[in-house]
C-alpha cells in the first residue's frame, strides 16, 4: 500500500451514522467547497433516509430535517454529492477528484452579513472545515475481491491524497446497521485478508489464514473519532478516541 505523500490536517473515521443522522450533521457542521461520497445506489440512500425513524412529538419540532428552509436549499446548492457504485468507480473519482471542477453546479455562498453578534460568535467557535466524506467506504468494500488490507489501503490513500489536493478533510462515516453493526469499534474490529483477490493458490493455507483489523489498516493515516451526537453537542469538532497507528 503506497502512503500518501503529504498527510492533510486531521483525517478522520466518525462513528456509524443513519442517512438522516449523516445529513443533519452535514447541514449544520459542513461548508462550501464539501463533497459528499455515497456508496450506495441513489434510490437505495433515499429509501433508507424515508425508512429512518422519525422524530415525533413537540421537543421534536426543531429537527433540521423537518424544515425546508431557505438555508437549507442554499447549503445544498453549494454542496457536492455523488452516488459511487463500486470501488473501480469510487478510485477512479478520487483520482481526478478537484474542487475546481468546471462542470460543477456548486459555487461558494454569498458571505454573510457581519454583525457584531456574529463576530463575537464566531471568535468563540472553531471554523468547520470543509471535507471530502465517503459513507459507505467499508461497506463498499466488502463483499468483493477488494476486501483486504491491500484493497482498502489504496481506497484509503487515495481518499486522503485528493482531499490534499483540494485542501479538504478526508472523512469516513458508515452506515449504522450495515452489516449487523452499529458501534464504530464493531466495524474497526472486523477481520480482512493481507492480498486482494483470490489467494486460494498462494502458499498455503497458513498463508490464506493471514488477516489483520480494519483499525490497523485505516489507522496509518486516520484518526478514530466519538460519535457525531457528541460532535454536533460540541460545535463540529470532536475528540480523538484513538491516534494513527504505526
Amino acid at each position: 500500500m503506497n502512503q500518501p505523500s503529504a498527510r492533510p490536517s486531521h483525517p478522520i473515521v466518525r462513528s456509524p451514522a443513519t442517512p438522516s443522522e449523516l445529513l443533519t450533521h452535514i447541514l449544520a457542521h459542513l461548508r462550501h467547497p464539501t463533497t459528499i461520497l455515497i456508496c450506495w445506489p441513489k434510490s437505495v440512500f433515499l429509501a433508507a433516509l424515508v425508512q429512518d425513524p422519525k422524530p415525533n412529538g413537540p421537543q421534536h419540532q426543531g429537527h433540521i430535517l423537518l424544515h425546508d428552509s431557505l438555508l437549507q436549499r442554499a447549503i445544498s446548492r453549494h454542496l457536492r454529492l455523488a452516488f459511487i457504485p463500486s470501488v473501480a468507480h469510487l478510485r477512479a473519482y478520487l483520482t481526478t477528484f478537484s474542487t475546481t471542477d468546471p462542470g460543477s453546479k456548486t459555487s461558494p455562498p454569498p458571505p454573510p452579513p457581519t454583525t457584531t453578534t456574529s463576530r463575537s460568535s464566531s471568535r468563540g467557535s472553531s471554523p468547520h472545515r470543509p471535507a471530502l466524506l465517503v459513507y459507505g467506504l467499508l461497506e463498499l468494500h466488502r463483499d468483493g475481491s477488494e476486501w483486504s488490507a491491500q484493497g482498502l489501503g489504496v481506497s484509503g490513500a487515495a481518499l486522503v491524497e485528493a482531499a490534499a489536493r483540494s485542501s479538504l478533510r478526508p472523512v469516513v462515516v458508515e452506515p449504522r446497521g450495515a452489516m449487523g453493526y452499529d458501534a464504530l469499534d464493531e466495524f474497526l474490529d472486523q477481520e480482512m485478508p493481507i492480498l486482494s483477490g483470490d489467494v486460494s493458490d498462494a502458499d498455503g493455507p497458513a498463508f490464506r489464514r493471514r488477516s489483520v483489523p480494519v483499525r490497523r489498516v485505516l489507522g496509518r493515516w486516520f484518526e478514530f473519532e466519538e460519535s457525531m451526537a457528541e460532535a454536533d453537542q460540541d460545535g463540529g469538532e470532536m475528540t480523538r478516541e484513538s491516534g494513527p497507528e504505526g
